[in-house]
């Protein structure tokens, strides 16, 4: 995935800050569900977990890409939105996530967030990382507090990458071979990585909770 060109840190040093940015991310997470109750999502969100996502990598945080920017995504033939959508596009899936809360699970809604944010791509940098966040906001929302045990969703979610761009394409597949514009994409092999990465999550948390001190 291509990001803005300018790095503002060593390029050694991108490892740990992404690191590091990615626990600043949890904890404003933390912050949105148990300290401000929230339960929709919204762009105010969005931003802010892009912000923290690219925080001393990249100078363009919290801001959707422009024109001058040229970004794809490697390895993939999806052909990303112009950047004058995707302010659009982006408030679009925020009020299908926020309107199918009483339809739809959290899971769905979330395997939704995940696939929806990477077709979309909004930001020149860190859109992996700012959805899978956005996704575990989601979840955690549903849930009225953060989820117990480590790693969380985010960080599984990356350790199986293969299985992760697997359940994107099979998305990116159905919504390219469907003849209604408007029907909702099989986002069903994402739901069931998500819920088993869950499931690894909270048995981390079960397994720390149950072993002898």
């Amino acid at each position: 995935m291509a990001a803005e060109s300018v790095l503002l840190c060593d390029p050694a040093d991108k490892a740990a800050r992404e690191a590091a940015n990615g626990v600043r991310q949890l904890e404003y997470i933390d912050e949105l569900v148990s300290e401000h109750g929230a339960t929709e999502l919204r762009e105010s969100h969005v931003l802010g977990l892009h912000e923290l996502a690219i925080e001393g990598i990249y100078p363009c945080g919290g801001r959707y890409r422009s024109a001058l920017q040229h970004v794809t995504i490697s390895g993939s033939p999806h052909k990303i939105p112009e950047p004058a959508l995707v302010p659009g596009l982006v408030g679009e899936t925020i009020q299908w996530v926020n309107d199918q809360r009483l339809r739809r699970s959290a899971l769905e809604r979330a395997a939704y967030v995940l696939w929806r944010f990477n077709w979309i791509h909004p930001f020149a940098g860190g859109n992996g990382r700012t959805s899978r966040a956005l996704t575990y906001l989601v979840v955690c929302m549903d849930n009225g507090a953060m989820l117990p045990g480590t790693p969380t969703m985010p960080h599984l979610i990356y350790d199986r990458r293969d299985d992760y761009i697997a359940a994107l394409q099979v998305a990116d597949e159905s919504v390219s071979s469907a003849t209604d514009p408007d029907a909702v994409p099989d986002v069903s092999a994402m739901r069931d990585l998500l819920k088993d990465v869950l499931t690894r999550q909270l048995a981390h948390a079960i397994d720390r909770l149950t072993a002898k001190q």
